[in-house]
């Protein structure tokens, strides 16, 4: 028995290879990542009139371990038009690689050419994957979704961000998703996040990630709900829309994985009332992709 098991498992990893993008990888029956991504995008921040400002446009990856201390050393490389390998960064739960914030789109598109790029994960437990993926629009052109303008409703009335009622819903929706789009390889559609945080950095609510979570938004909502009581009286409270727009996907050694163009808008909110605790001075970033809170350089 102990042999056709392991012939059935050689088998497997043939079919895998022959069937899906070019890859090699230890099979696990429990994978160490949720997932991992490679994205390029553009960042906006919304007033409370509205008006959006060009924040930059991004380039990282990030692999998401179900916890830490599973990764032992990964790196992305370039494959053209000249090769080029980086290190991405341990984090805890996750690994990154920052691959800087910049100006225009031309810029962001100079430093990281669309093409192929190769994944190389290394666990403590001695599994691999090393696996080749396209972040290439079409035409090989890059892709990013238009920018997201966001509103807010309570009661069926549009609010303005610095005045809404933390003891009533909230409604979040926001403009088209440009080019949203099912994946023709059924593994994951393009997504919406919404992501509200505190003063002091704490999350306090999420729309969930693909793979980790049972549900998560994808291209064909057009609003959510955040319930009554999630904020506190008197509070300021940053948030942001996100429209991940999916590139390339596959299923690595039982790990998903995809590249993508993404755009997101960060909105500042404030409720109405008496608060009973302090923010800080300044707030925390919601990610790094918010740069006007952070200290970076935008070349």
């Amino acid at each position: 028995m102990s042999h056709l098991l392991s012939f059935l498992k050689w088998l497997l990893i043939a079919v895998l290879v022959q069937a899906g993008p070019s890859f090699s990888a230890t099979m696990v029956e429990d994978r160490d990542l949720w997932f991992f991504v490679l994205v390029k995008s553009s960042n906006y921040s919304q007033d409370a009139e509205g008006e959006l400002e060009l924040l930059n446009y991004h380039f990282f990856s990030e692999l998401f371990a179900k916890s830490s201390g599973l990764i032992k050393s990964a790196t992305l490389t370039r494959m053209s038009p000249s090769e080029q390998t980086f290190d991405h960064t341990d984090r805890g739960d996750a690994f990154y690689y920052e691959g800087g914030h910049f100006k225009t789109l031309a810029g962001v598109d100079a430093a990281h050419p669309n093409g192929d790029y190769r994944f190389n994960i290394q666990f403590h437990s001695g599994a691999v994957i090393d696996t080749t993926m396209t972040l290439a629009g079409p035409g090989g052109k890059t892709d990013i979704p238009a920018a997201i303008q966001i509103y807010l409703d309570q009661g069926g009335l549009r609010v303005r961000s610095d005045r809404v009622d933390p003891d009533q819903a909230l409604t979040v929706s926001w403009s088209p998703y440009s080019n949203g789009a099912s994946d023709p390889k059924g593994i994951v559609d393009d997504m919406i996040f919404v992501v509200f945080q505190d003063c002091r950095g704490e999350r306090v609510f999420h729309t969930g990630l693909p793979f980790k979570e049972k549900n998560y938004l994808t291209y064909k909502a057009t609003e959510v709900i955040v319930p009554a009581g999630r904020f506190e009286a008197g509070h300021d409270y940053a948030m942001f829309v996100e429209f991940p727009h999916r590139v390339d996907s596959a299923v690595v050694g039982g790990t998903p994985a995809f590249t993508s163009y993404a755009t997101a808008t960060y909105l500042d909110v404030r409720t109405t009332g008496d608060g009973e605790s302090e923010c800080p001075e300044k707030a925390p970033p919601l990610d790094t992709g918010q740069t006007d809170r952070m200290d970076v350089e935008i070349n």
